[in-house]
């Protein structure tokens, strides 16, 4: 194959081998039970609901390693060490809430001063980061609040800040906004502060004596982990965002509140200090994300005061996947859309590839989509750039979430610093970076949906010894894994020889069932 020279010792001893995640799909479904039963328990409270560890979110990677130990212990001076290393966290966040709480104004969020009453709906979202400040659309609600307020309804944003600035000054650039927006504060009072710490630490104890009465085992184990857990910043920050989302609330007198829905401790208590607030107030979670194989929180009920009383999806095969979780019993499911609809890019040249098409590339690409983590970054990016030295005929396009920045990357990765001549960092939109490659390198990010749909080959970095953390594990067709350099290049090879065995019907199947991923929003959901 002319131009694709593969480096084959460089090739096969990148093995991309993650040893010591050490949890098994058994092990995974007991620890789930385990933290369900109690946060079901008769004796649960907010404060225990509050907890995020309690939350098994999904089965990455990422996550998991926040439950390793559960079931393969350290011992000795390194068990030590890394009990008074999370003492020591905890004890640091608490110190740095402290003064931020007493160097505050106490307001419990930034934005207008007179926010209108008896509104329509609360969206609750987030902003990832300063250039977001400002915008129409919604990072994850899009336009819908700009329709319905078009339609007469009245509408407010509420904003979860991650992206470390002041939220008074991102605040004002919504100053002319049609629809209201607040920042949530970082911090509360000092007092609320405290009592908010106390109700944890009450919460604590009681679950450390709880795990006393338990037998040796893994419940155990959940319920002493639980009781320290309970004193971690997650914890506390979900507690000071039930207490903003109720005032707000109570302020606003909203019909619904439409929260962000993946399943995070959070959500659950904003639901039940919205209602606590405002009786009256619907509570609808969405889903606006993909479900991966074992996803978990999201699709389990809790007591019922925590619970949305509608879910809506972001396309068909969300509410198919929902709808098929016996934890929900029942809770209505409807698609409401997303802005993440496909709108139409056009891939470099023809489906399938042929050999005549690849002369008339400048040069054939490939997609770099890492999730919004740093170390899944660093996984793809470390992978990409031993294909890249390995076949400089392919250009290699990194495109990064909005949460994550190359420079911080490049400070905790000297790899990254100096990059081979065909990878380019992308500064365009999605849509731009799908129209000029032919494949995408992914792991766990849903921004893999629409690149299927344009026609690119998908093609699943797998790590071994994990649980399948790819969000198209349904598909059968059309998408491939590997898990070496050599694996890659015998893909790429096979393509653009247009011998890889697919036929242009196992790409229509791939990109109709991604096309059901996000579907078109469709505000008559909401104001109906």
């Amino acid at each position: 194959m002319n131009g694709f020279q593969v480096d084959h010792h460089d090739a096969e001893s990148f093995l991309w081998c993650v040893v010591g995640f050490g949890v098994n799909e058994e092990q995974y479904r007991s620890l789930c039970e385990a933290c369900d039963r109690l946060l079901l328990a008769p004796d649960s409270t907010i404060e225990r609901v509050a907890i995020p560890w309690l939350h098994v979110i999904r089965e990455h990677p990422v996550f998991l390693a926040n439950y390793v130990d559960l079931f393969e212990p350290t011992k000795g001076g390194k068990a030590i060490v890394r009990k008074w290393l999370r003492v020591f966290r905890r004890r640091a966040w608490w110190f740095r809430q402290i003064l931020r709480s007493l160097q505050a104004d106490g307001r419990q969020w930034f934005g207008p001063d007179q926010l209108p009453r008896g509104i329509d709906a609360l969206f609750v979202s987030h902003l990832l980061n300063s250039s977001q400040a400002g915008q129409s659309d919604d990072f994850y609600f899009g336009g819908l609040p700009n329709e319905m307020v078009a339609k007469g309804h009245s509408v407010v944003i509420a904003l979860i800040n991650h992206s470390g600035q002041s939220a008074s000054h991102l605040a004002d650039m919504w100053k002319e906004s049609l629809v209201p927006r607040v920042i949530l504060s970082g911090s509360l009072q000092f007092l609320e502060e405290v009592a908010l710490r106390h109700r944890l630490k009450t919460e604590s104890l009681r679950l450390r004596k709880l795990a006393t009465r338990e037998d040796h085992g893994l419940a155990r184990c959940v319920i002493a982990r639980a009781s320290q857990e309970a004193l971690s910043g997650g914890s506390l920050t979900a507690l000071c965002m039930a207490s903003q989302i109720g005032a707000l609330v109570t302020k606003l007198w909203p019909k619904a509140i439409v929260v962000t829905h993946e399943g995070h401790s959070w959500e659950r208590v904003a639901f039940a200090a919205a209602r606590k607030s405002f009786p009256g107030v619907r509570c609808i979670g969405y889903q606006h994300a993909a479900l991966f194989r074992l996803q978990h929180a999201v699709r389990r009920n809790l007591a019922l005061g925590y619970n949305p009383d509608q879910i809506l999806t972001a396309g068909t095969v969300g509410k198919a996947q929902m709808e098929r979780a016996p934890g929900l019993n029942g809770i209505p499911i409807s698609v409401l859309g997303s802005n993440r609809a496909f709108k139409g890019a056009t891939i470099n040249g023809g489906l399938p590839i042929h050999p005549d098409k690849v002369d008339q590339l400048d040069k054939p690409a490939c997609l770099v989509l890492p999730e919004g983590i740093a170390s899944e970054c660093h996984f793809l990016f470390e992978f990409s750039m031993a294909c890249a030295q390995s076949c400089p005929e392919i250009q290699f396009v990194w495109r990064l979430h909005p949460i994550v920045t190359y420079e911080s990357l490049a400070v905790q990765n000297q790899k990254l610093r100096t990059l081979p001549r065909n990878i380019v960092l992308s500064q365009a939109t999605l849509e731009e970076d799908i129209a000029r490659c032919r494949w995408t390198l992914y792991r766990g990010t849903t921004a893999v949906v629409p690149a299927v749909v344009a026609g690119l080959r998908p093609i699943y970095l797998q790590l071994s010894g994990e649980l399948t953390i790819d969000p198209l594990y349904e598909l059968e067709v059309w998408r491939t894994k590997v898990a070496s350099v050599s694996e890659f290049i015998q893909v790429i090879r096979s393509d653009v020889d247009a011998c890889n065995g697919f036929t242009e019907a196992d790409f229509d199947l791939a990109r109709r069932y991604c096309e059901s991923f996000f579907l078109p929003s469709d505000v008559g959901v909401l104001i109906t």
